[in-house]
């Protein structure tokens, strides 16, 4: 039985703060010693390769797989579309995955970034365990919305933001 890193997504809509949470999540967790990777869901960009370059080239040729090695990263291409099971097993290595969107997804803890109540409530779920993003501009004074989900500012208080999400993640195994 191999462990699989534990599930985080932060979900909420355009400008609501999603980015500035999962940089301070990443940072706090990395402070903790974890090792981290992200997913970010890109529904409408369809893909990341670079027309007419050769990565996109040899896709057009019939590769299935290409993996370029620039000075400084490596990128894999798999010419399709992987649903996050198929996904997870590259990642086995880490100790935590934070999603960026995914919110259709009912097994993965989810943290809302949000800009309003309002916007806050689109997004509340079963598997919410907090909010943040913009809306703590407006609303930090009380901590806990009328929603009944904790309020977090991720820049100031990822240590809280963090503790909570090792208390709700789950490990999960292959």
């Amino acid at each position: 039985m191999q462990y699989l890193p534990k599930l985080i997504a932060v979900v909420g809509g355009k400008h609501s703060g999603k980015t500035t949470v999962i940089e301070h999540l990443i940072a706090e967790l990395k402070r903790r010693g974890n090792r981290v990777g992200t997913i970010k869901e890109m529904v409408r960009i369809p893909s990341l390769d670079t027309p007419a370059k050769e990565t996109d080239r040899y896709a057009k040729a019939g590769a299935e797989t290409i993996v370029a090695l620039p000075k400084e990263e490596t990128v894999v291409f798999i010419k399709k579309r992987l649903d996050i099971k198929e996904v997870l097993p590259y990642l086995k290595n880490l100790d935590y995955v934070i999603f960026e969107g995914f919110e259709s997804q009912p097994a993965i803890p989810k943290i809302i970034a949000a800009k309003t109540i309002e916007e806050a409530e689109r997004y509340i779920d079963g598997s919410t365990i907090a909010i943040s993003g913009l809306i703590v501009d407006s609303h930090i004074d009380g901590k806990t919305l009328a929603l009944g989900y904790p309020l977090f500012n991720a820049v100031t208080e990822a240590d809280k933001l963090v503790d909570l999400i090792e208390i709700k993640t789950l490990e999960f195994t292959d």
